[in-house]
């Protein structure tokens, strides 16, 4: 193979890069359902013709992305390259051969060059629904993969450019929005023939030979990179251990640890998680892949400049035996699983570098939660099914190198958008009435947590059906460090009827609900950074001004006394001889 030249090199990287965000825009711009079109809930990527992943674009899922190179792997192993043919699309969602959860559906196209498979190109988008018990799929209490969706091993979608109508109705059969999908479907199969042109131009220009050495340098680049780095750091074994807060499909209310040993010697991270708790009867486990995908991703945010591809796989090492909550065995049940045993790994390996390095890293956030509303439409005629799937993104951790962290947001999902309330409004019968920042959510610290968010919407009358909610830290909040506080923890949702509140907490399925109810859900925030009294007294003001915390959290949570002059002019004073005194005492209390 040619050596590819530096500027040759880069050119090429973000060439592929670019053709990965064109894949992507294809499907945003032509899927129907509001999760990929507008929340972007959807990844593309480039592998060699190994199934080594080589690209992901600059928008893309990160954990989606971690995932690919075992799809494409299961792919090649399940239906042989002999089996493969130019035009041809492979479709899957099944966790435990390189997914994610059930709905994240998988469609994989062979590219062609000159008669040789040279590349895959993949798209990963979550699907409203995939069969099962309830709408959305979202069965945490499943017993086992049978109950909670219909799992699609790799099976050909398009045979050498022409769509197999019997694959994809069998598929559409057993979906409660089959006509949504069948838009998201199209776009999916779209993206995977424009990533095809966009190589074969790359191809046509710069030949076989220095794209096949592209590649290898690209993955040697990544490897090289990151070992280097972990060179740089101090030779040691770090450990943290996390929990997801109980078993939904248990009786006992006991926490599951994932407790991470990483282990740094001669430029080579171990991570070990064979002491975390075993697979769990409800949905909250995960597959080894998205345990290889959470490595990924947090080592990715703790060094930033290492391109995303096989390279970054090639330079850890990882022990984990089968049958942990975070490599589960088929066939337990994983639908929840990203909601709460992924976050918890990413969670463990920032925790580990909080001691090794801690400008880079950040405290336990807010983790993501799933939310699924299922029923009839009676604005239609007759009335239609639908399923409105949404998510809350908490407050990032405190960043000991920044100020604070960000909010609205998920470290594995940060390629995603908030779906704005007008779409959702106009596609499903609900109404609005509240969308914001929760005050005090925050863990307090001298760098703050980032603060959650919250939803409300009335359903109309007449559209009664069912909610699903997967998620976590609703007893065991995101952790604060080194003398920062915890975030707050919380049921995370609930029903208004008629005035009065009724809990549902984090971790339901199928709960009926009614036209005419107020539905209320959120996410908390992230933990704090060393000891609230700690914070500059200019930095929680500004907080008060901005709605963040409250006059009453600024004297509780930080230890400042905060007077205000004019509420409606936003006129708010700090009483600095009171909060020296109040500080005094909390900071001999300690």
């Amino acid at each position: 193979m040619p050596k590819v030249d530096p500027v040759t090199f880069e050119v090429l990287r973000n060439a592929l890069v670019s053709a990965v965000d064109e894949m992507g825009l294809m499907l945003e711009k032509v899927a129907f359902s509001l999760v990929v079109s507008e929340g972007r809930d959807f990844s593309t990527s480039i592998s060699d013709n190994d199934g080594d992943l080589i690209a992901d674009g600059t928008q893309d899922l990160p954990g989606h992305v971690g995932t690919i190179p075992f799809t494409t792997k299961a792919i090649i192993e399940a239906i042989g390259l002999e089996g493969l043919k130019p035009g041809d699309v492979i479709i899957m969602n099944d966790p435990y051969l390189g997914g994610t959860h059930c709905q994240d559906v998988r469609t994989v196209m062979p590219v062609y060059w000159d008669d040789e498979l040279v590349n895959f190109v993949q798209v990963s988008a979550h699907w409203l629904d995939v069969g099962g018990r309830v709408p959305g799929s979202f069965q945490i209490d499943a017993a086992s993969a049978y109950e909670e969706a219909l799992y699609i091993t790799p099976i050909h979608l398009v045979r050498e450019g022409a769509l197999d109508n019997e694959v994809l109705n069998l598929i559409l059969r057993n979906i409660r929005v089959p006509e949504i999908t069948r838009g998201d479907v199209v776009g999916m199969i779209e993206a995977c023939r424009t990533g095809e042109e966009r190589l074969h131009a790359l191809y046509l220009k710069y030949g076989r030979s220095l794209m096949f050495a592209q590649m290898r340098e690209l993955k040697e680049h990544s490897r090289r990179l990151l070992e280097q780095h972990f060179r740089d750091l101090t030779e040691g074994t770090y450990s943290f251990t996390d929990y997801v807060d109980y078993d939904p499909g248990s009786s006992s209310r006991e926490p599951i640890p994932i407790h991470l040993d990483l282990t740094i010697r001669d430029g080579r991270p171990l991570f070990d998680f064979s002491k975390s708790g075993p697979q769990t009867l409800g949905a909250v486990n995960i597959s080894r892949s998205l345990l290889w995908s959470g490595i990924l991703v947090a080592t990715k945010a703790i060094f930033p400049d290492v391109p995303v591809n096989q390279g970054v796989f090639q330079a850890v090492d990882l022990v984990a035996p089968d049958g942990l909550v975070v490599t589960a065995q088929f066939p337990a049940s994983t639908s929840a699983g990203f909601s709460n045993s992924y976050e918890k790994v990413t969670a463990c390996i920032l925790g580990c570098f909080l001691e090794i390095l801690p400008e880079r890293s950040m405290v336990g956030s807010g983790n993501i939660g799933n939310f699924v509303l299922g029923g009839t439409d009676p604005r239609t005629t007759p009335p239609t099914e639908f399923i409105m799937y949404d998510w809350t993104a908490g407050g990032y951790g405190a960043r000991p190198g920044k100020k604070d962290n960000h909010s609205a947001i998920s470290l594995f999902a940060s390629g995603t958008q908030n779906q704005p309330i007008e779409p959702m409004e106009r596609m499903y019968p609900v109404l609005f009435t509240e969308y914001g920042f929760l005050p005090d959510s925050g863990g307090p610290g001298r760098h703050r947590g980032g603060v959650g968010i919250c939803r409300s919407f009335r359903l109309m009358e007449g559209a009664d059906g069912s909610i699903s909610v997967t998620g976590d830290r609703e007893v065991i909040p995101a952790w604060g460090f080194k003398g920062g506080a915890s975030a707050n923890a919380g049921d995370g949702m609930v029903c208004i009827v008629d005035g009065s509140e009724v809990s549902i907490g984090m971790k339901k399925s199928g709960v009926p609900v009614k036209g005419g109810w107020t539905l209320r859900y959120w996410e908390g925030g992230g933990g704090g950074y060393e000891p609230p009294w700690k914070r500059p007294t200019d930095w929680v003001l500004e907080d008060v001004v901005n709605g963040l915390v409250t006059v009453e959290g600024a004297r509780r949570d930080y230890f400042v006394v905060v007077n205000v002059l004019d509420e409606d002019l936003l006129d708010y004073r700090v009483d600095e001889e009171s909060t020296r005194s109040v500080r005094a005492t909390a900071e001999a209390s300690a």
